[in-house]
């Protein structure tokens, strides 16, 4: 990071054929960002047109797209949710649940609070490796998403500030202007 910047590698040391890890560092309470990555009507600020949500073991994310006349539906089972740390979801390809022995595609984020800031590291695991351009799509893809989070948790975290902030100013306010003896 460098002037409160960041850069997502868009070359990243590839760990395996079947995953991508990003990390971003974003300015704004782990709390935001977590609200952000599991509230429905957050999700569809940034992420999808319309989502429904239910952040819990076993619950589901239905993330929906549209494009063009037509949609897309994207569903996954949370597997793992520790509130404002980390989520860890499986993918259902076609909309199913895999069976035994089937291959897997995973997400996780993990949350950490770091000297004011949060760090978001993403892993994307899929069994099956896709081919180089692919894999470059989906690394790319995945840079985009990133920076749509980072800049809505940050418009966010001002956005709060600012009517804390104001909310302060206002009572230090009504404080003032008030007669003396009469509180």
């Amino acid at each position: 990071m460098t002037n409160g910047r960041f850069d997502i590698p868009t070359n990243p040391e590839r760990l395996s054929d079947k995953r991508i890890e990003k990390r971003v560092w974003i300015k704004a309470s782990a709390e935001v960002v977590f609200k952000a990555l599991t509230s429905s009507k957050e999700l569809a600020r940034w992420f999808c047109d319309r989502a429904d949500c239910n952040p819990c073991q076993g619950g589901e994310l239905i993330a929906f797209w549209k494009t063009g006349t037509d949609g897309q539906k994207g569903r996954a089972i949370f597997t793992r949710v520790e509130p404002n740390s980390l989520l860890e979801l499986l993918w259902l390809e076609d909309q199913r649940d895999p069976g035994p022995g089937s291959p897997k595609h995973t997400l996780s984020y993990t949350i950490k609070s770091k000297s004011g800031m949060t760090e978001v590291v993403m892993v994307d695991n899929d069994d099956t490796a896709p081919d180089e351009e692919t894999y470059a799509f989906l690394d790319r893809g995945w840079n985009a998403v990133l920076l749509e989070l980072k800049d809505f948790c940050e418009r966010k975290e001002r956005s709060v500030k600012l009517r804390s902030g104001s909310k302060l100013r206002t009572h230090k306010h009504s404080e003032l202007s008030e007669e003396p003896g009469t509180q």
